[in-house]
């Protein structure tokens, strides 16, 4: 274990890390970008061919796995009490199985219906989606890190949802600061995938920034629950 020696908040460091770590970022947007775009291969050799809405969707999870994968490795990298050699674990816990992110993103939705939906669709698809794959994740890297899973996804799920209108002025500052850019050749927002590549430029800012705030907004609510000392089952003491 790695001594303390910064009392900023871990939520800080996290996000701190990953901002100052962007050429790792940049590598794993390439490689997820590469994973999609065989996956639309092999999907398209075998006669299935997604709608636009799925292409979507395709695209908004290799950019999620990107950004999730650097989040594991700023938490194995910053946090005091991260086993050593933990990083590969945390990284791989990114890459939740399709079918559990499924199952979570239903459980959101149906939260979301019991509190009332955005009356924007889309929208509300999207943050499900991406709430549960941030549950997915914190599952995933809970056992390595001395938690219990599923609390420690309810207690991430809980999180996001009580700050979502935080996540909100992130996505929009995003949105401001990101307009007018060549995503093309920026790599610091999205995968490069074939899904992405015939939607507008407002369509592809949307969906970077909602990334982008959802995982900075994870980072945050990660921070408060991994410092702290009660979160942790008896056994991890």
């Amino acid at each position: 274990m790695r001594m303390a020696t910064d009392v900023t908040p871990l939520g800080d460091r996290l996000n701190s890390w990953m901002a100052d770590h962007r050429e790792q970022l940049d590598r794993m947007m390439t490689e997820e970008g590469s994973r999609a775009i065989h996956e639309e291969f092999m999907l398209a050799e075998s006669g299935e061919l997604p709608d636009r809405e799925t292409r979507i969707e395709r695209a908004r999870a290799a950019s999620a796995r990107a950004w999730l994968r650097h989040l594991g490795q700023a938490i194995a990298a910053v946090w005091d009490r991260a086993p050593e050699g933990a990083a590969p674990q945390l990284e791989k816990a990114a890459t939740s199985s399709v079918e559990r992110v499924e199952a979570l993103r239903l459980e959101e939705e149906a939260v979301l219906e019991r509190r009332g939906v955005s009356g924007d669709p889309d929208d509300d698809h999207r943050r499900a989606f991406l709430v549960a794959r941030a549950r997915a994740f914190a599952e995933g890297i809970a056992e390595p890190l001395g938690f219990d899973p599923p609390t420690l996804s309810r207690d991430v799920g809980r999180w996001m949802r009580e700050h979502v209108e935080d996540t909100r002025a992130l996505e929009n500052e995003a949105r401001v600061q990101w307009a007018g850019q060549d995503l093309d050749r920026s790599t610091e927002t999205e995968p490069r995938t074939a899904a992405v590549e015939t939607e507008s430029d407002d369509v592809r800012i949307t969906e970077a920034a909602s990334v982008f705030a959802h995982v900075r907004t994870l980072a945050g609510g990660l921070g408060e629950l991994l410092d702290d000392e009660d979160a942790q089952p008896p056994s991890s003491a």
